[in-house]
């Protein structure tokens, strides 16, 4: 059987599994009874170019079960995981709904959004802050890998949320966007505005909940210093025509 290895957003670590990436997705949201239900987002990882993988470990452990089942997963580490995971390694990007419906996303081309004065960044590694910010993704991330900063981390996983209208005006109704305490979060985006030396406000200081697949922007960005990688979301065209049933799926969790 096929080996694969997988980094998972959330909680961080480094798995193998003799499953393919859509059927490991389906694995992590509802296990093997289909008694749990979780959202899952994970990298595909290109074994090759994995600097050290216990590959002794991964042969040892990594075997079928006795009645010829794959091996579902096998944990390589679970500690600063992301750091290890050197960018070039990371293939797509899977975002798992909650009843295991699976989405690949491969990395493409950035293009700068228009000019948007604040933006939202929820972040998955390796800290779970939601920040409001002035800085466009690129320089996000490149002045939070900066490790001469006083506060920093070497590698960063972001996903842009929207904010629609409430990027140029604070006070603007926010309509359909399901963000939790919304006069806090008006409140955040006027004092970062407001302050002409602040980068970035924290809007939520620890994401405990699942993500709303809705809410998100752009896509996906993960990177270090002036390098990063972006996994482009699909437009609302796309994913109510070429992926209705993932889209389906992801606006029932919504509610």
């Amino acid at each position: 059987m096929s080996q694969h290895v997988y980094l998972l957003a959330t909680p961080e670590s480094l798995v193998a599994s003799q499953l393919p990436p859509v059927e490991f997705g389906n694995y992590l949201a509802v296990g093997t009874k289909k008694r749990t239900r979780g959202q899952a987002t994970f990298f595909e990882i290109d074994m090759d170019k994995m600097e050290s993988l216990p590959v002794d470990f991964i042969n040892e452990r990594l075997v079928p079960y006795k009645d010829g089942e794959p091996k579902r997963s096998v944990f390589l580490s679970i500690y600063r995981v992301l750091e290890q995971v050197p960018l070039e390694a990371l293939k797509s990007l899977y975002l798992v709904t909650d009843d295991g419906k699976v989405l690949e996303l491969k990395a493409g081309k950035y293009k700068p959004p228009a000019s948007d004065t604040i933006h939202l960044y929820q972040q998955f590694n390796p800290i779970t802050t939601r920040v409001a910010s002035k800085l466009d993704p690129p320089d996000f991330i490149k002045f939070l890998t900066d490790m001469e900063n006083r506060v920093s981390t070497p590698k960063l996983f972001i996903v842009e949320l929207k904010l629609n209208k409430l990027s140029k005006d604070s006070y603007a109704p926010i309509h359909d966007l399901p963000y939790p305490n919304p006069d806090q979060l008006r409140d955040c985006l006027a004092r970062l505005k407001s302050s002409q030396d602040r980068l970035t406000k924290t809007v939520i200081r620890q994401f405990k909940g699942e993500l709303s697949y809705r809410t998100i922007k752009d896509g996906f960005y993960i990177g270090e210093k002036d390098k990063f990688l972006f996994y482009p979301f699909p437009s609302i065209e796309e994913l109510e025509d070429k992926y209705y049933y993932w889209w389906r799926s992801a606006l029932v969790q919504c509610f």
